[in-house]
């Protein structure tokens, strides 16, 4: 997505705007409808999974091209028995996914991997290894970028599979799957891109 519509000063004056990608007005409200998340514009009615969200608390930038991205962390969070945790996402991009979040302007990858982990699955006290860094152009977010920089994380000690495990706001139905179970199923964008090109590196411990 491409932020040529906007206001200048929107870009620079520290303020969060929520904007309809129907009317681009600074106009969005979002509601939770059933377990879903939704960007309702209060201007012309537009109901959406996304809107296009200008946060001074997460990291993002425009290219040379003008397209707008986030930068991401994630944890893939292993059993002894080469399993993964995912879980359903109530946000856009829907499907299963890991633990993952945007990167805040005052941390680094590796201390939001940490937070993460915690706030979307109340996991601590595991150490992470760094898997990879990666762009990925097409992975949309419900804050309107369609381009994500993940750096992806692996728990370096396997978790036991009876952990507790407690979601947050944007998850429910846990589920452990080998990276193979998790590629048959409907999984995000992200993840079946990093499952796709990391497999074989996530199977090392």
């Amino acid at each position: 997505m491409k932020l040529d519509f906007l206001p200048p000063d929107a870009l620079r004056d520290g303020v969060v705007h929520h904007y309809c990608l129907h009317c681009h007005r600074d106009s969005v409200e979002w509601r939770t409808e059933g377990s879903r998340r939704r960007a309702v514009c209060r201007v012309c009615g537009n109901d959406s999974d996304r809107a296009l969200v200008l946060d001074p608390a997460v990291r993002w930038w425009t290219d040379s091209e003008g397209e707008y991205w986030h930068e991401t962390a994630g944890v893939f969070v292993r059993d002894a028995r080469g399993r993964f945790l995912f879980f359903d996402r109530t946000a856009f991009p829907f499907g299963l996914t890991i633990p993952a979040g945007h990167v805040e302007p005052s941390e680094s990858p590796d201390e939001a991997a940490v937070r993460e982990l915690q706030e979307e699955t109340g996991i601590v006290g595991h150490r992470l290894k760094h898997v990879a860094r990666t762009p990925i152009p097409g992975d949309g977010c419900r804050r309107g970028a369609d381009a994500h920089l993940w750096h992806v994380y692996q728990t370096v000690d396997a978790v036991e599979a009876d952990v507790t495990v407690e979601l947050g706001p944007e998850g429910t139905t846990v589920l452990w799957l080998t990276p193979d179970e998790a590629l048959n199923r409907p999984i995000t964008y992200a993840v079946k891109h990093l499952l796709t090109y990391y497999k074989d590196v996530l199977a090392v411990l």
